[in-house]
């Protein structure tokens, strides 16, 4: 049985995970104001930690494209800014 989904942007399972591979996902803040680069240190009980913080696609692309070298569709689709994301809000 799964767990239901958490609003803590720390927690295993989020509401708001756009994508994920391997230790490194992006969440939509609960505020769904950013995008929220976070990996995971240690072991799978630990919590997810926040490293990068993107107002734009563009920032966010540029960014997971340096640690992966290939784009998602999930990033890819996202709108231009992560405002225009607020449909998505983390309640």
């Amino acid at each position: 049985m799964n767990a239901p989904l958490d609003h803590r942007e720390t927690a295993a399972n989020y509401r708001a995970v756009i994508t994920r591979k391997g230790k490194y996902r992006v969440i939509l803040c609960r505020d769904g104001i950013q995008w929220i680069l976070q990996r995971k240190k240690g072991r799978d009980d630990r919590p997810w930690e926040g490293f990068g913080y993107f107002t734009t696609r563009a920032a966010l692309m540029r960014d997971w494209e340096r640690l992966h070298g290939q784009i998602p569709p999930e990033i890819a689709r996202l709108p231009d800014r992560a405002r225009e994301s607020r449909k998505g809000k983390v309640q």
